[in-house]
């Protein structure tokens, strides 16, 4: 199974050299989590991303709470900002998350542990006054342990975005490749990511690869 994982892998990471839509570059940090109550944890949570690799285009900071309800559950409530450039200017947008997940569980004795995550975001968008935007996302995760080189784990995943006043899907992100390790006492995961989506109500789909890691304290 090791050895499939890794071909896989391998077999997903030819795309980008064969790509005319660019490659993007994201990196995320995860503080440690902090107890606030008996139930309830909570850590910082910063992203930058790099269009073809090149200067910031996006940075979003977001204080992520979440709370243990039974053993089967939790709730997430996230206030995020995020910062987008385009063209010359700078653009915010206010978010407040909730999350409702069920616990992880494992298919078979020897199968792969999965998680899923369910968000309904509300959505301020600088210049476009009071309006509220509503999105819904879906994200589910297949994850296998393994122990080839620095790698510890290997995971596929898919994320679905809902957007209420559209009345459609209008992104799926795509995550054929995440390579779990360690960097130092720290985790820190390593991905290729097909995010592709349509503007308005086109039904034509536009996508770019993104590589990118996510490093947890």
């Amino acid at each position: 199974m090791k050895n499939v994982l890794i071909t896989i892998a391998c077999i997903c990471l030819l795309p980008i050299a064969y790509s005319s839509e660019g490659t993007d570059l994201w990196f995320t940090v995860n503080s440690s989590s902090k107890n606030v109550g008996d139930n309830t944890k909570t850590k910082t949570h910063f992203e930058i991303r790099l269009p073809d690799f090149e200067e910031i285009g996006y940075f979003r900071v977001s204080q992520k709470f979440n709370t243990n309800i039974g053993q089967n559950w939790s709730l997430g409530t996230h206030p995020v900002v995020e910062f987008s450039k385009q063209g010359d200017d700078w653009n915010n947008t206010y978010r407040f998350d909730l999350e409702l997940n069920p616990a992880k569980f494992t298919l078979g004795e020897n199968g792969p542990s999965i998680s899923m995550r369910n968000r309904w975001e509300l959505r301020w968008k600088e210049g476009k006054g009071s309006e509220i935007f509503h999105r819904v996302r879906h994200s589910s995760k297949a994850t296998w342990k393994i122990d080839t080189g620095p790698f510890t784990s290997f995971t596929i995943g898919d994320e679905i975005f809902y957007e209420a006043d559209k009345g459609k899907i209008t992104k799926n992100r795509f995550y054929p490749v995440m390579l779990g390790s360690k960097l130092g006492a720290h985790n820190i995961n390593y991905y290729l990511l097909y995010d592709s989506s349509r503007q308005g109500t086109s039904d034509n789909w536009n996508g770019r690869y993104i590589v990118g890691s996510s490093l947890s304290f």
